[in-house]
C-alpha cells in the first residue's frame, strides 16, 4: 500500500469517530451556506423596499444557524482530538509490540535518537492529518460540489465558472505532491538526525565535559542545526508557492464569478435575488475548499513522518516464532550449541564457527576469551535475539527455534556487565523479574546479591526511585540489584555475563558465593575475564576467534601450556585470590 494510503488504512481502526467528524463539517459547511442563502434573502428584501420586517423569520434563522455552527465547531474539535488520539494509540502500539518483535538485535542498528523522534514527533505528526486533513478532504468535495451544484441550477454560465475555478484547488496538492516529497523527505531526515545528535550530546554530556569537547560539540550542533534550518526555508518556498496558487485560484473564482453574475444581471438574465445568492455562495463554495488547503500544508508532513514509522513496522524481525511452538519445563535444562556459525549483518568473518558445545542440566561452565572471541554471541543465540545461520541451539533438548519466544526468555536470568535500571523504583526493577514477588522474597533476593544494607539506606527504601538508568546508584549498586532481580526470577538457566565486575572485592566474594548457591541445580553459563569467578565452574571453554581452543577443569586448562593458560599470562583473565 502506498504511503498516502496507510495513514486512511490506520484510520478506519476508528472509522466511527472519522465518520462522526466528516458528518459534522460537512454540516459546518451547510451552515456556512444556509447563512449565505439566508443573507441574501435579508438583503433583497431590504433592496426591494421590503424592511426588516419582513425579513424576520430570515434574521432569527441567521441567529439559530450561527448558534448551531458555534456547537459543531465545538463537537468537531472533541471529535477531532478523540480520532488523532485512538489512531496515535493503535500506531504506538503496532511500533511497541513490532519493536519487541525486533529485539535488541535489530534495534542496536538504529540509532536511538531517530527511533524516539519517530515513536514521539513522527506519531504525533499524524494528528493534523487524521483528525483535519482526512475528514475535510471529504467534507470539502461534498460541500463544494453540492453548493455548485446550486449555483448551476441558479445559473449555469457562472456555475461553470465557480466549478472550473473549485477543482483547481483538489488538483493543486496532487501536482504538487512530488515536489514537496522532494523537499518534505529530506526535512524529515534532517529533523531525525538533529534529534538523534541532541540526544547523542545530552547522554554523553559528562564525557564531552571530561576531555573538553563540549564546546567543540556545540559548535557542529549548531552547523547542523543551520543545515536543517536552510532545509525548512527550502520546503516553506515550496509551500509558499503552493499556498499562492490555491490563493490565486480562489480569488479569482470569487471575483470572476461576481463580476459574470453582475453582467448577466445587467442584462437582465439574472434576478437580484439570484446575484445576491452567488455572490455570497460563490465564497461559500470556496470556504471548504480554502480549509482543506489548510488542513493540507498542517497535515502533508505526516506523510513524510511515517516514512519512519513504514521502515520500523515494515523490517523483518531477525528471528519468527514457531507455528507450534513448544514449551519444555523442568526446574534444570541441558543447554546445546550443536556446529553453531553465526555471521553479524555486515561483518565478513563470523562470530561464532561451527562451534558445538554441550552443557549438561545443572551443570556451570564458564567461556572466557579475548574480546571479540564470541563470547557474549551465544549468550544472544541462547535467548534468540537472532538464529545461527547453520547449526542449532537447542534448550531441554528442544532447538530454540521451536520454543515459544516468551516462554524460552523466561527460562533464562541474565546478569550482564550493562546493567540497565530502569527511572522507577527499586521495587518496580526487581519484580520485572516476578511481578508477584512476596515482600519475603524480595528480601531474600536482596539478601543473596548483597544488596540488603545499601537498600535500607535509601530515603525511601524500596520505593526509592533509582534515577534514569539508575544514575542514583553507584556501579556497584545497580549490579547488586540487577543480580538480585536474576536471583528473584528463579529461572532454569542462569547466566553470568562479568557479573560482578562492578563491585568491588569484599562484595564481589559475597555475591560470588550468593551466585554459586543461585548456580547449584541450574544450568549456569558464566562469562568472565575475572579468574576468580570461573574458578567454581565444572568446566571452562576458552573460545578464540568464534571457536572452541580448549576445554576442561580450572586446575587442568593451568596446568597446560595452551590457550588458558596464556590468557593469564596476558592478563586477559586475571587470577585473583578468591579467599
Amino acid at each position: 500500500m502506498s504511503t498516502n494510503g496507510r495513514p486512511l488504512r490506520w484510520s478506519l481502526r476508528s472509522r466511527w469517530r472519522m465518520a462522526e467528524l466528516v458528518g459534522l463539517c460537512v454540516a459546518i459547511t451547510a451552515s456556512y451556506a444556509g447563512q449565505g442563502l439566508l443573507l441574501a434573502v435579508v438583503v433583497d428584501d431590504v433592496i426591494e423596499g421590503g424592511g426588516l420586517a419582513g425579513s424576520v423569520p430570515a434574521l432569527v434563522g441567521l441567529v439559530a444557524v450561527q448558534a448551531a455552527r458555534a456547537a459543531l465547531q465545538w463537537r468537531r474539535e472533541v471529535a477531532a482530538a478523540g480520532a488523532a488520539a485512538a489512531v496515535k494509540e493503535a500506531v504506538r502500539d503496532d511500533l511497541y509490540a513490532q519493536l519487541l518483535r525486533l529485539g535488541p538485535a535489530d534495534v542496536r542498528r538504529r540509532r536511538t535518537g531517530a527511533v524516539q523522534s519517530t515513536l514521539v514527533d513522527g506519531v504525533e505528526a499524524l494528528d493534523a492529518y487524521v483528525g483535519r486533513f482526512l475528514p475535510q478532504a471529504i467534507a470539502a468535495i461534498v460541500g463544494a460540489a453540492a453548493i455548485a451544484g446550486f449555483l448551476l441550477a441558479l445559473d449555469p454560465v457562472v456555475g461553470t465558472v465557480v466549478l472550473a475555478c473549485a477543482l483547481v484547488v483538489p488538483v493543486v496538492p496532487q501536482l504538487s505532491q512530488k515536489v514537496l516529497a522532494s523537499r518534505m523527505d529530506p526535512w524529515m531526515a534532517a529533523y531525525r538526525a538533529l534529534y538523534a545528535e541532541n540526544l547523542d550530546a545530552i547522554q554523553g554530556m559528562a564525557t564531552l565535559k571530561v576531555f573538553g569537547a563540549a564546546r567543540r560539540r556545540g559548535w557542529e550542533l549548531t552547523e547542523k542545526a543551520k543545515d536543517f534550518c536552510r532545509v525548512s526555508i527550502r520546503l516553506c518556498a515550496v509551500t509558499v508557492l503552493y499556498v499562492g496558487v490555491v490563493g490565486l485560484a480562489v480569488g479569482f473564482g470569487t471575483a470572476f464569478a461576481a463580476g459574470l453574475g453582475a453582467v448577466r444581471n445587467a442584462e437582465g438574465a439574472l434576478p437580484a435575488l439570484s446575484l445576491l445568492m452567488i455572490l455570497l455562495l460563490t465564497r461559500e463554495c470556496f470556504r471548504p475548499l480554502r480549509d482543506l488547503q489548510n488542513a493540507f500544508h498542517a497535515g502533508y508532513p505526516a506523510l513524510s513522518a511515517a516514512t519512519g514509522i513504514f521502515e520500523i513496522l515494515d523490517a523483518d524481525p531477525p528471528v519468527r516464532p514457531p507455528a507450534q511452538p513448544r514449551t519444555p519445563r523442568g526446574r534444570s535444562l541441558a543447554l546445546d550449541f550443536d556446529a553453531v556459525t553465526f555471521t553479524y549483518p555486515g561483518r565478513a568473518e563470523p562470530a561464532v564457527r561451527d562451534l558445538t558445545l554441550g552443557i549438561g542440566a545443572g551443570e556451570h561452565v564458564a567461556v572466557v576469551g579475548r574480546s571479540g572471541a564470541g563470547k557474549t554471541t551465544l549468550i544472544g543465540l541462547l535467548l534468540r535475539w537472532f538464529d545461527p545461520q547453520r547449526g542449532a541451539v537447542l534448550l531441554g533438548g528442544v532447538p530454540v527455534t521451536g520454543w515459544d519466544l516468551d516462554a524460552l526468555r523466561r527460562q533464562v536470568a541474565v546478569v550482564s556487565q550493562d546493567t540497565y535500571l530502569f527511572h522507577r523504583s527499586v521495587r518496580d526493577n526487581l519484580t520485572l523479574a516476578r511481578p508477584d514477588a512476596t515482600a519475603a522474597e524480595l528480601r531474600e533476593a536482596l539478601a543473596a546479591a548483597n544488596a540488603v544494607t545499601f537498600v535500607d539506606a535509601l530515603p525511601d527504601g524500596l520505593d526509592t526511585v533509582v534515577g534514569e538508568r539508575g544514575m542514583k546508584l553507584s556501579g556497584g549498586e545497580r549490579q547488586r540489584l540487577a543480580i538480585a532481580r536474576a536471583l528473584l526470577a528463579d529461572a532454569p538457566v542462569l547466566v553470568l555475563d562479568e557479573a560482578t565486575s562492578s563491585v568491588d572485592g569484599a562484595n564481589e566474594r559475597s555475591i560470588a558465593q550468593a551466585l554459586r548457591r543461585a548456580a547449584q541445580g541450574r544450568t549456569t553459563l558464566t562469562i568472565a575475564h575475572r579468574l576468580s569467578t570461573v574458578r567454581a565452574a565444572d568446566r571452562i571453554v576458552v573460545l578464540d576467534r568464534g571457536a572452541i581452543a580448549e576445554s576442561g577443569s580450572h586446575d587442568e586448562l593451568l596446568a597446560r601450556p595452551g590457550a588458558f593458560a596464556r590468557l593469564v599470562a596476558a592478563g586477559t583473565t586475571r587470577e585473583e585470590n578468591p579467599s
